[in-house]
């Protein structure tokens, strides 16, 4: 089995990234969103706008070479948790997701805040596995779909424990 690494992206990463959220988001929300929806991010260059904003703060998952996740925050949150659909259940979200954590932690941040899609199912409950309790469902308005807001108690370095 092929083991994989989490690491910071760097601007070499670019080019992966995109290629990666690209081909995320058609996969995962393709039942979840309209195809006019996806179309405006995949071929038009919200995509490629995102990743060049962003990739500073990004964890990226490499294995045998490839990106094949990328998990980012922002303050106390979680802005953005995919794993190419062909490395889901391999333990790569999971990684990603406690090290972006540790991270929110380790930044004096107590709480940690993310969003999924309700009818992401896959992901809802992995985030209710991995100890995230919903905290209550709106519409996004931009995808036209509920989205359900989930926190987390985070455990910060240097905290006292009982």
């Amino acid at each position: 089995m092929v083991q994989f690494i989490l690491r910071r992206a760097t601007i070499k990463d670019v080019p992966s990234l995109i290629k990666l959220c690209k081909e995320t988001i058609l996969e995962v929300y393709g039942q979840i969103l309209p195809r006019e929806m996806l179309e405006t991010w995949v071929e038009g260059d919200m995509v490629i706008e995102t990743v060049n904003k962003q990739w500073q703060r990004m964890i990226v998952a490499e294995k045998a070479g490839v990106v094949v996740g990328v998990a980012a925050a922002l303050d106390n949150k979680i802005d953005l948790l995919w794993v190419h659909p062909a490395h889901h259940r391999n333990g790569i979200g999971g990684a990603l997701l406690d090290m972006v954590e540790a991270g929110i932690g380790k930044s004096g941040h107590g709480i940690g805040v993310l969003e999924c899609f309700c009818d992401n199912g896959r992901a809802v409950g992995f985030y209710l596995a991995k100890g995230w309790q919903p905290l209550r469902q709106e519409m996004d308005d931009e995808a036209g779909a509920m989205k359900m807001v989930m926190t987390k108690a985070l455990v910060q370095p240097n905290s006292e424990r009982s």
